[in-house]
């Protein structure tokens, strides 16, 4: 019998991280993830908030649904096939893989086209097996990218609803137990504040519980809030002497 060898947490040095960023339109989210070191952006196509970066230095790729190839561009196809492409192109030679982040924005729209994919234009209704292919699926995306040394950012936007007991809970705006199951396997869950009305709008990230939106970080001394977030800001803070706070 072999010898039972375990890690030790204590030699986890990762510096690629899984970052869930939520909030309602206009909160920022799609700035934040752009202050990320060398992104690429896999944007549905029913999701224009890429036009948020016009003019700048920022790749991107058009998501036309789950299923479907690479057009001849290269620059759009089904998830399924850009992320084949991706980790092919890492596997080659992860050295010259030519992004240091991977942004998915945003889950609530992609979600809808996968929803419409499988229900043929809407013209039927979701039925229990596509809620569990729908969830199985993320899964699977969460799992390919994480094979890749690369941080990754998953956008979403908010919503509130009642639960059980009445209470109103807030959260990710996504079905199913993807709606917890995503962004707990992440390092980062930050709820995007929407700026209020004033002439200089202050857009901030909570890392701790806002009202009725969850968030936490799994690194210690990680600020509760960021206004004006970028990566920059608090790449300081995400490094060893991990403790997860909500």
């Amino acid at each position: 019998m072999p010898k039972i060898q375990p890690h030790n947490a204590s030699d986890l040095q990762d510096p690629w991280l899984h970052w869930f960023l939520y909030g309602d339109s206009g909160s920022g989210k799609t700035t934040a993830a752009a202050s990320f070191p060398r992104p690429l952006f896999l944007v549905p196509q029913n999701e224009r908030s890429i036009t948020t970066l016009a003019g700048q230095n920022i790749d991107y790729m058009e998501i036309t649904g789950q299923s479907g190839p690479l057009n001849e561009s290269g620059d759009s196809g089904g998830l399924d096939a850009v992320i084949s492409a991706l980790q092919s192109t890492y596997n080659a030679d992860p050295e010259k893989f030519p992004w240091d982040t991977i942004v998915v924005e945003s889950i609530s729209h992609y979600v809808d086209l996968v929803q419409e994919e499988m229900t043929s234009g809407n013209t039927r209704p979701m039925e229990q097996r596509h809620w569990g292919l729908l969830a199985a699926h993320i899964r699977n995306v969460q799992t390919r990218l994480r094979s890749m040394e690369v941080h990754v950012v998953y956008t979403a936007l908010a919503a509130v609803k009642q639960d059980d007991g009445g209470a109103i809970v807030g959260g990710p705006l996504i079905p199913g137990q993807s709606a917890v199951k995503l962004p707990s396997a992440c390092d980062v869950i930050g709820y995007c504040e929407a700026p209020s009305s004033a002439k200089k709008p202050v857009y901030t990230i909570h890392f701790r519980r806002k009202g009725h939106y969850f968030a936490r970080s799994r690194f210690r001394g990680m600020p509760a809030a960021v206004p004006h977030f970028s990566f920059d800001a608090v790449q300081p803070y995400l490094k060893g002497d991990r403790k997860s706070t909500t």
